[in-house]
């Protein structure tokens, strides 16, 4: 018994003092875990945000990319508005040869094209070239005047002396056209090039799908696309122009353009946890590609 009761007193529990110590460490250990968490939440939340800014600017920059490089350097650009923020151009859509003439019509040996480019094109008219100066030429036309397929395509086709002797081209599938257009007022040679163009419109302006924010629109014939939003006000249109390096810091006239400096200062759709909208600012430049011989 008395060996017993001795282990017995040995044995003992933790005092107050330990025990609060043990419940500060806890409590300093669980306030760091919890900072660490928030801090880690909060950054993938910002980088998130952050990559949604950074697609929306790239996605921009590639439709933006894909049509402006095929403007031609005098007399692609249309039109521009003196705040930088709406551009049009002339932009080609169905590149050709061309083959002859007759007293009502031209006939023309296209190159293969997308059906859904095609289908979405809207005709504004044709360009040729003009061998000796090496720009192209614009001809505008009607609605009602749009390239029909040619009621004698032998005119390109064909193999007598008086036939351009152009062959109609397949690649993957897709089968070159003939077509007649309208007729010209002047001689030009066979085999110059010639391009269907339409009126391509971008413009910056307020968003439907992000009220209170700036959308890139784009405008073709009649209808009026939102692409991508949001941007932020600061997204615009800047201009390189003829016999300069630098970009333009006021809007030129539109004859002068010879490329563009996209400004795609993009944001993220929705506020991070801090409460703001997450920047990305895209800069990048385009040179038109369908120049005229030096």
């Amino acid at each position: 018994m008395h060996v017993r009761m001795l282990r017995l007193r040995g044995r003992r529990g933790f005092t107050l003092i330990e025990v609060l110590v043990s419940m500060i460490i806890l409590g300093v250990i669980a306030v760091s875990l919890t900072k660490l968490l928030q801090s880690q939440s909060r950054f993938y939340d910002d980088q998130t945000h952050r990559e949604q800014a950074r697609g929306i600017a790239r996605n921009a920059m590639n439709v933006l990319l894909s049509e402006m490089r095929m403007v031609q350097d005098h007399g692609g650009v249309d039109s521009v508005s003196s705040d930088g923020r709406t551009l049009r151009l002339i932009v080609p859509y169905d590149f050709g040869l061309y083959c002859g003439q007759t007293s009502s019509l031209i006939t023309v040996s296209m190159l293969p094209v997308d059906s859904a480019v095609a289908a979405m094109a809207s005709y504004g008219g044709y360009a040729y070239r003009d061998s000796a100066l090496g720009t192209y030429t614009v001809v505008a036309s009607s609605s009602s005047q749009t390239p029909v397929t040619s009621h004698d395509a032998t005119l390109c086709t064909g193999n007598s002396g008086s036939d351009a002797q152009i062959k109609t081209m397949s690649v993957n599938g897709r089968t070159g056209s003939v077509l007649d257009l309208l007729p010209l007022t002047t001689t030009i040679k066979v085999g110059q090039p010639v391009f269907l163009w339409q009126k391509v419109t971008y413009q910056f302006k307020a968003s439907t799908t992000f009220p209170g924010s700036i959308a890139l629109w784009r405008k073709v014939g009649g209808t009026d696309q939102e692409l991508l939003a949001p941007f932020d006000t600061t997204a615009r249109f800047n201009y390189y122009t003829s016999g300069s390096e630098t970009v333009a810091t006021s809007v030129p006239a539109a004859t002068d353009i010879r490329g563009v400096q996209l400004v795609l200062n993009a944001l993220s759709p929705t506020a991070t946890s801090g409460g703001s909208k997450a920047t990305a600012n895209i800069v990048t430049s385009v040179f038109f590609k369908n120049v005229q011989s030096y």
